[in-house]
């Protein structure tokens, strides 16, 4: 054997050692294998590499007679040579990991293999050609003998995870469980209904290109779940929640067929973010009044919106702060009624802060919409009688709008809120840029904007003192903002 070949497989050797002698948090990567080098990734080292991996296999060996519990094990074998990771798999190398080190008392499990070469595009990940190499044992967990019910996290990548309901023995497994995150996992809908079943502490689940799901069913028996995010799931079309303290969800993929979150939320704040659904907004108006009854917080994030916000017949009984967030990108429905949303701020008699960020307001209509809110397109003219549900808000204090632009059903908006809440408002501020709160913390400027979206700026900046500001009562502060002149040289606003 070549000298350095020998100095390294010895420097593996000892590192181990160390690791389960006096360390309860075990990690094995390219760098603990000593193939941080830049010169095993040629083709002709291939070979090298694996006598490495055997070589820890015969050091890890000794592990099985130690006495230290570890708590937390991290295998990431992400950025390995594809070669070498299948060497792994086909010699048991990853099971004899996970035996030397999965043992009653840990706590949390990280397992990252690479993903398929031929998933670039992350497009058809799991189709015929293209199977997970390894399947995460679940027997592992499940040793009569030795039954692990101390696992509180577990995070797998690019590998099958299989649990089923023959599986009798996984019973009482995860009731200490409270983070589950899959990233490229073969999964189905039966054996994640399985396995979520058992997670009663749950708190986190976070999905991602798990691409054999169809149908996420979350059961009510998860109490603690605050937090769901999914995120590119492409069969997926049914998201279905009966976890009464859920917070936060997160949803980055194909349009469903049905996206429900219970009849029952207990939950006090409630954050749901969208990309690609065209109805969040739709369907919060309609389904969330009747079923979070207790909702003070309100955070409403879509980029794809397409439907009015409807006519709501319930009211948010409690909610005192509303956000709603239209759009991150460019590809966003032209000619968007804003004045739609009025329904939203009718609909909360305890609303205090009402807060509405809109990406690339420049987009966001097209020149049939724009024109003068006076003549012919008024509140009146739109009736937003009918829009306040006979209900005037009261305690209405802050209102705050980023991306402010010049079209019709925006400026109504505006007018329809110093109507509805004439006595209650404090503030009231105009931004035509992105938003003069959200500058970039690293180097205090604040976001870009084109020159089209500068020139907007100035016609919004118009529309808002010709039409707004002559209805601000005296007792209202109104704040109309353009883009600043420090981070955005070249153009001139009126005071």
């Amino acid at each position: 054997m070549p000298m350095r070949d020998a100095a390294r497989a010895a420097c593996v050797s000892h590192r181990f050692l160390r690791f389960w002698r006096g360390y309860p948090t075990v990690t094995i990567d390219q760098e603990t294998l000593g193939l941080s080098s830049q010169r095993f990734w040629i083709t002709s080292e291939d070979e090298r590499g694996e006598y490495i991996l055997t070589k820890a296999q015969q050091v890890l060996e000794s592990r099985l007679s130690g006495s230290t519990i570890v708590q937390s094990l991290k295998l990431d074998l992400s950025t390995f040579r594809k070669a070498i990771v299948s060497a792994t798999v086909a010699g048991g190398l990853l099971d004899c990991w996970l035996r030397a080190f999965v043992k009653p008392g840990i706590v949390d499990i990280t397992v990252l293999l690479p993903k398929c070469e031929d998933d670039d595009d992350c497009y058809y990940y799991y189709g015929h050609d293209c199977l997970p190499e390894y399947t995460f044992p679940c027997s592992l967990l499940s040793d009569d003998e030795d039954k692990i019910t101390s696992l509180q996290s577990l995070s797998l990548s690019s590998c099958g995870f299989h649990p089923t309901e023959g599986m009798t023995t996984l019973l009482g497994c995860w009731k200490s469980m409270s983070t589950v995150c899959l990233h490229r996992v073969a999964i189905t809908d039966e054996e994640l209904g399985f396995f979520l079943a058992g997670c009663l502490v749950l708190e986190r689940l976070d999905l991602s290109f798990c691409n054999s799901i169809g149908a996420l069913k979350i059961p009510s028996a998860l109490r603690r779940l605050r937090s769901l995010r999914v995120r590119s799931c492409r069969m997926l079309r049914t998201i279905e929640s009966g976890a009464p303290m859920l917070a936060t969800v997160w949803y980055d993929g194909w349009p469903l067929l049905r996206f429900w979150l219970g009849g029952a939320l207990e939950t006090t704040h409630l954050e749901v973010h969208a990309t690609r659904m065209g109805d969040v907004i739709q369907y919060a108006g309609s389904k969330l009044p009747s079923a979070a009854l207790n909702l003070e917080t309100l955070v409403l994030s879509t980029v794809y919106e397409r439907l009015k916000a409807p006519v709501m017949h319930d009211k948010f009984q409690q909610l005192k702060h509303l956000v709603i967030c239209l759009g991150q990108s460019t590809m966003f429905c032209a000619g968007y009624d804003f004045l739609s949303l009025a329904s939203f701020v009718d609909a909360c008699p305890a609303l205090e802060t009402f807060i509405l960020r809109i990406a690339y307001g420049i987009r966001w209509y097209n020149d049939q919409n724009r024109g003068n809110p006076d003549d012919g397109a008024s509140c009146r003219g739109r009736e937003a009688s009918k829009l306040r549900n006979g209900g005037i808000v009261g305690n209405l204090r802050k209102v705050t709008i980023t991306g402010f632009c010049s079209a019709n059903s925006l400026v109504e908006l505006t007018c329809h809120i110093l109507v509805v809440a004439p006595l209650s408002l404090e503030h009231l501020t105009l931004d035509t840029s992105p938003g003069y709160d959200r500058k970039c913390s690293s180097y205090d400027r604040c976001r870009k904007m084109s020159t089209e979206a500068l020139r907007e700026a100035e016609t919004a900046l118009a529309a808002a003192r010709k039409y707004v500001e002559p209805k601000v009562p005296d007792s209202v502060n109104l704040m109309v903002l353009g883009p600043c002149g420090r981070c955005h040289l070249g153009m001139e606003y009126g005071s």
